[in-house]
């Protein structure tokens, strides 16, 4: 990379760090390796929500800026966790790689950018969160960052996932207290086909509701529960526990995605949005390479716009509703008679900042 690219690296991770997605993303745009990959559509993701999103995505912003994070103390800290991690619970992939005389710096880039497990220790156990707001955060994103503080000290805990309601609230048990509580419904039951995860509840400034700091990781029932038991430093020994006896892999915690507006992948989108018998060809061409999460987002919007899509599964629409191509590729196609009661009430069933794109194509 040239001395010209660099620079650009370094405009885009400083206009991230001052919360002005719109720089971070011109910058970013200028580098040509960086044309495909996560950090792309994360940024046109946040530029797409306009310049006031809502305060709970200001603090997952901040939070995934302080697990990418490799300069200052907070860098340190970070290396440091990588190199636990890669000869812990992450060691398997490090054996690989040298068994395939790899590079060994593509296992720390996997485990930075896919590991829940990581994500979660380097912004909580290793108090990463604060330190990077405290280091690194100027202007927009420091004067944003009250609501990420509150989140410092959030336990883990185990849950089951009950069923949505209104409000786009979701029903969750919180296993260590046996207490049913709603909580802002952002699609976290896609992440857990069994109906348990575990994961961390935080404000999410709306007044009193609470939300997971991120897409939770859903496991077995019984897992869920010994980490309720366990939520101070203790479940990540029951994490690796488990893996001693072989019932957990690295597999188990890696996630390809990575979603700042909401809960639900892009996988679950994918899933969600295609028929059955084409499912296995859309993820063939998935991981060829085709934006296939675009498509089925704006088949999700076409299904909702017909009235075909459950209000239960109202975390779709609000999923789909935020790919910016899918939004996009709506807003050119001509209204059609019905369309605006159509969106006006998915517009009334899901938060923000999905409700405001709702109500923009229920206004044209």
């Amino acid at each position: 990379m040239t001395s010209d690219l660099l620079d650009c690296v370094d405009r885009s991770l400083a206009a991230e760090r001052a919360g002005d997605a719109i720089a971070a993303r011109e910058w970013h745009d200028k580098v040509p390796q960086f044309a495909k990959g996560r950090q792309r559509g994360i940024l046109a993701t946040l530029v797409a929500l306009g310049p006031e999103p809502p305060e709970w995505v200001w603090a997952r912003w901040i939070a995934y800026q302080t697990a990418r994070c490799e300069d200052g103390s907070t860098g340190a800290l970070t290396r440091a966790r990588l190199q636990v991690l890669g000869g812990g619970f992450h060691n398997d992939l490090l054996e690989a790689c040298f068994r395939e005389q790899g590079d060994p710096i593509r296992v720390a880039a996997k485990v930075m950018g896919e590991s829940w497990l990581y994500h979660q220790l380097v912004v909580h156990e290793d108090r990463g969160l604060p330190l990077f707001v405290d280091e690194f955060a100027t202007d927009r994103l420091a004067e944003h960052a009250q609501l990420a503080r509150r989140w410092v000290g959030a336990p883990m805990g185990g849950f089951e996932l009950g069923a949505s309601r209104p409000g786009a609230r979701l029903r969750v048990r919180d296993l260590a207290e046996d207490e049913w509580i709603d909580v802002l419904d952002l699609g976290a039951r896609a992440c857990a086909p069994d109906g348990h995860a575990i994961g961390r509840l935080v404000p999410s400034g709306l007044g009193e509701a609470l939300m997971f700091d991120m897409p939770p990781l859903g496991v077995p029932a019984e897992l869920a529960q010994l980490v309720a038991t366990r939520p101070d430093g203790g479940w990540v020994r029951v994490l690796e526990a488990w893996r001693a006896r072989g019932r957990m892999a690295s597999r188990h915690v890696m996630r390809q995605d990575y979603e700042l507006a909401g809960d639900v992948l892009g996988l679950d989108v994918v899933r969600f949005g295609t028929h059955p018998r084409d499912l296995p060809r859309v993820r063939q061409q998935l991981r060829e390479g085709r934006d296939e999460v675009s498509r089925a987002s704006f088949r999700i919007l076409e299904r909702a716009r017909l009235g075909e899509i459950e209000a239960s599964d109202q975390a779709y629409v609000a999923a789909a509703v935020l790919n910016v191509r899918a939004f996009d590729d709506l807003c050119r196609r001509r209204p059609q008679a019905g369309d605006a009661a159509s969106w006006a009430h998915w517009a009334q069933l899901v938060p923000r900042p999905a409700r405001g794109r709702l109500a923009v194509l229920a206004d044209r």
